[in-house]
């Protein structure tokens, strides 16, 4: 079975979640599975968006049909979490899923509001605060009844599932189960990036996955990622990358998110990303699009004299070393040769700093 390598990511989201009223946990027995990853990862992803900065994340196997975490190093944290669905029961929902992972793992399942908007709201959780669960053992199945006022019929809810171990190993999560409608929202985002022009413009551009019944994209901008305004619109037209140019002058840094408007009234948001007024020294990298077939487009401070990145596969070997054009902006790297799957790629600016991203080749 193919496993993949773990990687330390750093979150460039800007949330917050708001506090919520106290969440009854009770033991259930009427576990269906609603997902079984054996064919995609049913738009799941990781990190979770809604999780802390120092996440590792499982990257979905189709071979066993589960998200895997794979790792010769104790882990941190590891979340997932699920594309929007309808809340169609009153006041509950049942989770459950199937677990292998190390002795002592433990876990968190909250459910948060389905639209990517700060503020967040935590509409019912099974931590009592910074307290976690154990896994009962090393492998087994969880099957959860979570009963709170604010899980309202009719509300877009995703599901967050975030997993802590203090021992190396893997941590399988499969066959999901949930007593919600199986809808997810009409846009899937699968990337937003912002690099500078040359004339001092911000060029922004968003993948999406999935576009069905969508009217349009908003831009908007804001100078402390709370208030925003529109910057511009882009019409619906079947793409799979979005672009839009900023030209106001900057002078101060700047907070961006788009927001899908459906034919329908409903909208989605991607999470808010910033752009600095003045380079970084150790701005953190952009990789686009995800995934990608030919090429990817690593955007990244100026590049200093002896700036290189390394490409590598999941089992650690190097496949591909390029050195940066000095002061650029950005670096193409070619992955057409490649086969499907993940890849790491390490940026050392030549300076004492390395950051780490990921690559996801179709």
């Amino acid at each position: 079975m193919k496993k993949c390598l773990l990687i330390a990511l750093m979150a460039t989201s800007v949330f917050a979640a708001i506090a919520q009223s106290p969440t009854m946990v009770s033991t259930a027995t009427n576990c269906t599975v609603f997902r079984n990853f054996n064919t995609s990862d049913e738009s799941f992803s990781s990190p979770s968006i809604y999780s802390s900065a120092e996440d590792v994340s499982f990257y979905w196997n189709a071979g066993a049909g589960a998200e895997i975490e794979n790792s010769g190093l104790a882990i941190r944290n590891a979340s997932l979490i699920s594309p929007a669905y309808v809340q169609n029961l009153p006041g509950q929902v049942t989770v459950g899923f199937r677990y292998s992972a190390p002795a002592g793992t433990l876990f968190r399942i909250r459910v948060i509001s389905g639209i990517s908007q700060p503020p967040l709201e935590v509409l019912a959780t099974t931590a009592n605060g910074p307290v976690y669960t154990a896994l009962p053992d090393t492998s087994g199945n969880i099957c959860l009844l979570l009963s709170d006022a604010d899980l309202t019929i009719g509300r877009e809810v995703r599901f967050e599932f975030t997993f802590k171990a203090s021992l190396p190993g893997n941590i399988l999560f499969d066959d999901l189960a949930l007593t919600v409608a199986a809808g997810p929202l009409p846009v899937v985002f699968e990337g937003f990036v912002a690099r500078k022009n040359s004339n001092g413009s911000i060029k922004l551009l968003w993948d999406v996955g999935t576009e069905i019944n969508v009217q349009g994209y908003y831009v908007e901008s804001s100078t402390n990622a709370v208030d925003f305004t529109t910057a511009g619109y882009v019409s619906a037209s079947g793409k799979d990358i979005y672009s839009l140019d900023y030209t106001e002058k900057q002078l101060q840094t700047l907070f961006f998110r788009v927001k899908s408007v459906d034919f329908d009234g409903k909208f989605k948001y991607t999470p808010v990303i910033k752009v600095y007024a003045k380079e970084q020294a150790n701005a953190p990298i952009q990789i686009y699009p995800v995934p990608a077939t030919e090429q990817v487009t690593i955007q990244h401070s100026k590049s200093p004299e002896k700036a290189t990145f390394t490409l590598i596969s999941p089992d650690g070997k190097i496949l591909q070393q390029k050195v940066a054009v000095t002061n650029t902006l950005q670096t193409q790297i070619n992955i057409s040769t490649l086969g499907s799957g993940l890849y790491i790629v390490r940026y050392d600016d030549g300076m004492g700093n390395i950051q780490i991203g990921k690559i996801i080749k179709n």
